[in-house]
């Protein structure tokens, strides 16, 4: 007897059979705003990004070879050749993204998880930093001997592996607990998303947001004639961020309840937010750091200077672990 198989049919039913082993504590099913979202849409926002991405990559790129080769190492630059090094990353991510949808490039979907929990954890790691450098800076200027005498020695090093380390946690946990999240065809909820989501906003909206809104409020007010760059360019990358990223971030965290957001465009406008915040980051450090007479190479010493309202022993404590 001949049995004749329908390969069509049977990788259709694969497929299918797929999709459901990939979510299987759905909790409900909920309608939400359909995907119509022109193609054009979608060209211009990658269209948009793709100028911007390349100045990122080149300005992140500079900036992280004059953080090694050409600064002199203190406490807070070991922070912000990190930041420099999230943003690259992502950068990165969002041009892979651009030459995959204008060619013909379809990576494979175990490598597509792996960008999108690299470009998380990339996000998270910046942001952290961000609002490390604002705390820990603001602490030194409010209590300077107690800041230098109970530092621990490669304290910068040290918090720099754990917020990677936590970064990556969170990153894992936020897309395999809410893996629809990722997927803008699928309208689930699972189980396991309320309590990636409550880490979330525990770790970044209720500890780490605060804290770095708080401190740049506090070096704000702090600010004295003549005002020390660093000061100008530390409160410059907290509004950046808070204007650009801040609210797509919130936003994304609120698509996991609310089904009503259109993730789709938000995926897409968050693409290009990412990209003009990790590549506004130089421009800050460029427009603070600029003054006549001087060398090109010179604008990222100048904005990260602590001339202005330090005292002998605030420019003595900026010395590397």
């Amino acid at each position: 007897m001949t049995s004749v198989f329908d390969f069509g049919r049977l990788r259709k039913i694969m497929e299918h059979m797929d999709s459901i082993i990939e979510a299987p504590d759905v909790e409900e099913r909920k309608p939400g705003k359909p995907v119509d979202v022109p193609r054009t849409l979608q060209t211009r926002i990658l269209f948009t990004s793709s100028p911007i991405c390349i100045f990122g990559l080149l300005a992140n790129l500079l900036i992280i070879w004059l953080f090694c080769c050409q600064i002199k190492k203190t406490q807070l630059t070991i922070y912000f050749l990190n930041m420099a090094i999230a943003n690259l990353i992502i950068i990165f991510l969002n041009v892979t993204i651009i030459v995959t949808y204008f060619t013909s490039l379809t990576p494979s979907l175990k490598v597509r998880r792996l960008l999108q929990i690299l470009h998380v954890c990339a996000f998270d790691t910046s942001f952290f930093f961000i609002a490390v450098i604002a705390v820990e800076r603001y602490i030194f200027l409010k209590f300077p001997f107690w800041y230098n005498r109970h530092r621990p020695h490669n304290f910068s090093v040290i918090l720099s592996i754990i917020l990677w380390g936590i970064s990556c946690i969170v990153s894992f946990v936020t897309y395999y607990g809410c893996f629809p999240r990722f997927d803008v065809s699928v309208n689930t909820l699972l189980n396991n998303c309320r309590v990636a989501n409550t880490i979330e906003i525990i770790i970044e909206l209720l500890i780490f947001l605060p804290g770095m809104i708080i401190c740049t409020f506090g070096l704000w007010i702090r600010m004295q004639t003549p005002v020390a760059r660093l000061d100008v360019t530390i409160v410059g990358l907290v509004l950046l961020f808070l204007i650009i990223n801040a609210p797509v971030r919130i936003s994304q965290v609120s698509a996991s309840w609310d089904f009503s957001i259109d993730r789709y465009v938000l995926g897409k406008i968050s693409l290009l937010l990412d990209s003009v915040n990790s590549a506004g980051n130089p421009l800050v450090y460029i427009i603070v750091g600029c003054r006549k007479n001087q060398k090109a190479i010179q604008f990222l010493e100048t904005a990260l200077k602590d001339e202005g309202n330090a005292t002998e022993k605030t420019q003595s404590s900026e010395s590397y672990d």
